[in-house]
């Protein structure tokens, strides 16, 4: 699974960088670690850093559902913010999917194309800088990011 979350407890704030490849499994893992780790955590703010993948032909539309059914009544989302950043079309997409699935059960969810629009979104820009660098650092901007289909 390619995905690195970070913490930020003043904040109550999570960083999750995902990044190479996601599947359907991956984003179900993904979601039951963040159940579990945060069971005893209300309302935590998620940044979705998502600019680094680069192949998400196993994941599917019905486990972006079923992902957001997994994290219904889960204390960390009642009242909570999540942001998406993705850098292609296709990413867009399935966030946006996931995005609108979410916002039944969370504060509200929302769709970047910039970093800098969804940190300040998240009113974490007093942290951005060490959200930037711990993105980066899980995986370099240099990685291409081939989620686009090819044009001719």
């Amino acid at each position: 699974m390619a995905i690195k979350r970070v913490y930020f407890e003043e904040q109550n704030f999570v960083l999750s960088v995902f990044y190479d490849k996601l599947t359907n499994v991956g984003l179900t893992q993904h979601i039951i670690d963040m159940n579990l780790a945060f069971a005893d955590k209300a309302a935590v703010n998620e940044l979705a850093d998502c600019r680094y993948l680069t192949d998400i032909s196993k994941l599917t539309g019905g486990s972006i559902a079923l992902s957001t059914q997994m994290e219904s009544g889960q204390k960390r989302i009642v009242n909570s913010k999540c942001a998406i950043v993705v850098d292609s079309d296709v990413v867009y997409g399935l966030a946006q999917a996931y995005a609108t699935f979410s916002r039944n059960m969370r504060g509200d969810a929302r769709v970047f194309r910039s970093m800098d629009k969804a940190v300040k979104w998240l009113e974490v820009a007093d942290i951005r800088e060490k959200i930037l660098e711990l993105a980066d650092k899980v995986a370099p901007r240099s990685q291409k990011n081939i989620c686009e289909p090819t044009r001719s």
